[in-house]
């Protein structure tokens, strides 16, 4: 949560992970509505709160205009919190595209074990598309996730993409710690894992908080 900021998580993926992870929250109606109806629900989020707009496994997941349109104009529609953070699918059907119209800001997350530079540059060529109609919106760059520095098998990858995209990693990743696979599993924020992985868990997650403020607050 961005502590004492309003916000609203939409949840875009049909395999509802965000929801998953989001049990406790009020939630103000899902995505498959917004997308399909082009309607922002009506909501207000109180000054720290986290109103979640739930995920559905019926999703399109199609390069559909009708379906890019109705998202990327529900998105722009939604009032009532401070922050919009939209989670969306891998793959670049038209709520993604939607969901790029409609943003200020993106962030990619990358899984080392299983990403490579050619996924950067599918990223890259998108982001290119997306400004041709948005182009106010800034990248914010990619964030190792999941990352075990003790794999060479991932330390070499950041290395590689490291030299090719300088511009374009993160300075923080969220490593591969079994506090964000508790915190997930019942349902609770990372801080509240009593461990210490919880704790180096929570200030990695507060040090790339802290920056993506930073950064969002430098481009307004």
């Amino acid at each position: 949560m961005l502590t004492g900021y309003s916000t609203v998580a939409v949840d875009l993926d049909s395999q509802c992970n965000l929801t998953t992870a989001l049990p406790r929250q009020r939630v103000a109606g899902n995505a498959l509505d917004l997308v399909e109806a082009e309607e922002p629900p009506e909501f207000r989020a109180a000054p720290g709160e986290l109103v979640l707009i739930e995920g559905h496994a019926d999703m399109p997941v199609v390069r559909d205009d009708a379906i890019l349109r109705n998202t990327a104009g529900a998105l722009r529609g939604l009032k009532g919190a401070g922050f919009c953070i939209i989670d969306t699918p891998p793959t670049y059907s038209a709520t993604v595209y939607g969901a790029m119209l409609a943003a200020d800001y993106i962030l990619a997350p990358i899984e080392l074990k299983r990403f490579s530079v050619d996924g950067i540059k599918t990223v890259l060529k998108a982001l290119v598309e997306v400004r041709e109609i948005n182009p106010d919106v800034k990248f914010l760059g990619l964030l190792p996730s999941r990352f075990d520095a003790v794999k060479e098998m991932e330390r070499e990858p950041l290395r590689v993409m490291a030299a090719e995209f300088p511009q374009l990693i993160i300075p923080h990743a969220i490593r591969n710690r079994t506090a964000y696979e508790k915190a997930e599993a019942e349902g609770m924020p990372v801080s509240e894992v009593s461990s210490r992985s919880g704790r180096e868990a929570a200030a990695e997650f507060q040090a790339f908080f802290e920056w993506f403020l930073e950064n969002v607050e430098a481009g307004r």
